[in-house]
């Protein structure tokens, strides 16, 4: 049901946003998107390490993990935007519109669930992490993942006033410490991720939510006329479907 729900949710806000906009009596579903995403991407997680055989827990959302990594990422991603946008470091000089619901000193609350969605989604597609040796090799992967991302997002959000950076130059008018930022947060975030699961079905969902939100931005650049982004967009897409297809855990049936 929450898989039904995120979809739908997608395909609604894609047909809507590449054609007429999001009209203002559904701004409120900007960030019911960014929840349901991670709320799919936690699902992901937890149901493919049941089959995994790396938890004997039948009812994911009774787990009490699930919900103090969530916070912890949750609060990491919160805090350092609520830094950014009032010292303007690590990310630069920049502001948030409403577009994403309430703030909480001056941030999004959504915002908070985007960052479980995007490190989640990314530490998905790296796997690993049942070790810390294992955890630092999945962390440099899944900010590398994160950066894909956000070289596409940002510069979307930003033409379209979802945020603003106040100085000009970066990428597309985004300050390239901006995604440096993404890389260390997104890596740093994941270690607090418990192993990644190693079935087929959970890896397989993990890649085509990836590649659908990347391209769907990616889309919105090709609109906005951010050639780079929706260049890097395709990259993207063809970079997870490699990582995919010389997967050697792809090759593990689910349970």
């Amino acid at each position: 049901m929450l898989q039904g729900l995120y979809w739908a949710w997608y395909i609604i806000g894609a047909v809507l946003m590449l054609t007429i906009g999001v009209p203002d009596v559904l701004s409120f579903s900007n960030g019911l998107f960014l929840i349901f995403y991670a709320l799919y991407v936690l699902d992901l997680i937890y149901q493919g390490r049941k089959r995994s055989g790396l938890s004997d827990q039948s009812v994911i959302w009774m787990k009490p993990e699930l919900w103090v990594v969530s916070f912890i990422i949750w609060l990491g991603g919160m805090g350092v935007e609520w830094v950014g946008v009032h010292t303007h470091w690590p990310f630069g000089e920049y502001s948030y519109s409403d577009f994403f619901g309430i703030h909480l000193f001056s941030v999004p609350v959504t915002l908070g669930f985007a960052w479980i969605a995007v490190v989640g989604n990314s530490a998905l597609l790296s796997g690993g992490g049942s070790t810390w040796t294992g955890k630092l090799i999945r962390a440099v992967k899944t900010g590398f993942w994160a950066i894909v991302l956000d070289l596409v997002l940002d510069p979307v959000a930003h033409a379209r006033g979802f945020w603003q950076w106040q100085a000009p130059g970066g990428f597309y008018g985004v300050p390239w410490t901006n995604y440096i930022s993404w890389f260390v947060m997104g890596a740093f975030l994941s270690l607090f991720l418990p192993a990644m699961p190693s079935d087929r079905s959970s890896l397989l969902r993990a890649k085509w939510l990836y590649q659908l939100f990347i391209l769907l931005f990616g889309l919105l650049a090709l609109k906005e006329g951010i050639t780079g982004s929706f260049i890097i967009a395709i990259v993207g897409v063809l970079l997870a479907e490699g990582s995919w297809l010389y997967d050697s855990r792809r090759k593990i049936k689910t349970v």
